[in-house]
């Protein structure tokens, strides 16, 4: 357990999951953490900066060439390397320390020693360790504990037994290795559908309601662009003519369609297959948004509706509460603990768990991320899945004789690939875009 004075900085940032191969890469954001590396080096006092899990992305690399490693892969790359060098000045200062923790998708830097020795050597990293706890002071003979994991162990499918064996691979390794490294490199595919956004898709579960919203929108949009919006023209030029041929026999507009009886039927026999076609299509969607639930309920070992956020924040409380062990730490007295924070969910969070007099604080630090958010449109389904940048942490400190916990976010607009069917059935339901000027803020916030 490390032991801070009460003028110590605790920041948590988890899951910017840097590095990839061409096309796989989903980190967009190095000059927000540049920025916030700068901040913090400019900090008087001790600073505790813990990469708290996936902070790189090996998984997203194939093959390396000899004499490299995926660590140095990443590092090296142009476009992160202001990122590095701040986060590297950051480590230099005074009474700042960086410390690592294992993810599921940078596992590799336990059973590698290669990446180890690359990341001390370019000074990026103090510490290596599978968890972090740390004792504060916040007032004369008052100390509260603060422990943080990536989380990933309290999800079953990227549960990692263990992390020196290369070989121990959960589930979640597999879906990303075997699935979406290898498909999102082939960029958009006929359809409408841009592969390399896959990994933007938060939880894969919502992967399946991604393609078929995909795939629906742009079937119905290229049906309108050239199906409907030519009848429709077609159809007025009809009912011009013949309401032009009409008139000079005394015939209203309504009744027209007696000019041109052939081309009116044509018309009419053109709706009523249209009408057919569409009750086929709604059934054949209905039928297959059913199997795609289905199949995601038996996937879930038939728990319908499983949030892997929830069920990890329940996870969480029954370890505070002295029901479970800390998967990541030994420390035996895991109901002392008065701050937990983790990430892995990608959802950043802050709650408070108030049991009796006992005031316990639950955060998420989130990730620094783009994500494909759905959203319900005016027909309810299929939703729309719009960008949201998502870039937060967590910081704690002591003040006036007691342990605050905050959730920061770093505003970031995000530009929209949506179609112009899609922008007008959900229009105003669209999330609003921050200003880009915008500085971090503080989301949430809360005492122990």
């Amino acid at each position: 357990m490390v032991e801070l004075d009460g003028d110590a900085l605790l920041v948590f940032v988890s899951d910017s999951h840097i590095g990839g191969d061409p096309g796989c890469d989903g980190f967009e954001s190095p000059e927000r953490l540049e920025a916030l590396f700068g901040e913090l080096t400019g900090r008087e006092g001790r600073v505790e900066l813990v990469l708290a899990g996936d902070f790189f992305d090996f998984l997203q690399i194939g093959g390396v060439p000899e004499g490299e490693d995926r660590a140095s892969l990443t590092v090296r790359r142009p476009e992160y390397r202001g990122m590095f060098a701040a986060l590297r000045r950051f480590r230099r200062g005074e009474g700042k320390r960086v410390i690592y923790l294992p993810g599921n998708h940078d596992a590799e830097v336990w059973w590698n020693p290669a990446i180890r020795r690359t990341l001390r050597e370019e000074e990026l990293v103090d510490e290596f360790a599978f968890s972090y706890l740390a004792e504060i002071e916040v007032g004369e003979g008052s100390r509260r504990i603060v422990y943080c994991e990536h989380g990933n162990q309290l999800d079953p499918a990227n549960a990692v037994e263990d992390y020196g064996d290369r070989l121990d691979t959960p589930l979640g390794h597999h879906v990303v290795t075997d699935f979406t490294r290898r498909v999102a490199p082939l960029g958009e595919i006929p359809g409408g559908l841009d592969l390399s956004e896959i990994k933007m898709v938060y939880p894969l579960v919502a992967i399946p309601r991604w393609i078929l919203s995909r795939y629906f929108y742009a079937a119905l949009s290229r049906a309108a662009l050239y199906l409907l919006l030519p009848l429709l023209l077609a159809y007025v030029a009809y009912r011009a003519a013949a309401y032009a041929i009409a008139s000079p026999r005394g015939l209203g507009f309504l009744a027209s369609y007696e000019a041109l009886p052939r081309v009116h039927w044509l018309f009419a026999e053109m709706a009523g297959f249209a009408v057919v076609v569409a009750v086929i299509f709604g059934v054949a969607f209905w039928a297959f948004r059913r199997a795609a639930r289905r199949t995601l309920r038996l996937a879930g070992g038939g728990r319908g509706g499983y949030d892997p956020a929830a069920a990890s924040r329940e996870r969480i409380r029954d370890i505070l509460r002295g029901r479970a062990s800390l998967p990541m730490s030994a420390f035996g007295e895991p109901e002392r603990i008065d701050v937990f924070v983790s990430g892995h969910t990608h959802l950043p969070s802050l709650e408070v768990l108030q049991d009796g007099e006992r005031r316990r604080v639950v955060a998420n630090s989130g990730c620094f991320l783009r994500q494909l958010q759905p959203v319900a449109p005016l027909t309810r389904e299929p939703p729309v899945f719009v960008s949201r940048f998502v870039l937060t942490h967590v910081r704690v400190f002591a003040r006036d004789g007691r342990l605050r916990v905050e959730l920061w976010e770093h505003p970031k607009p995000a530009a929209q690939r949506l179609g112009r069917l899609e922008r007008l059935l959900a229009a105003g339901r669209l999330p609003p875009q921050p200003d880009p000027e915008a500085g971090p803020r503080v989301r949430a916030a809360a005492a122990v």
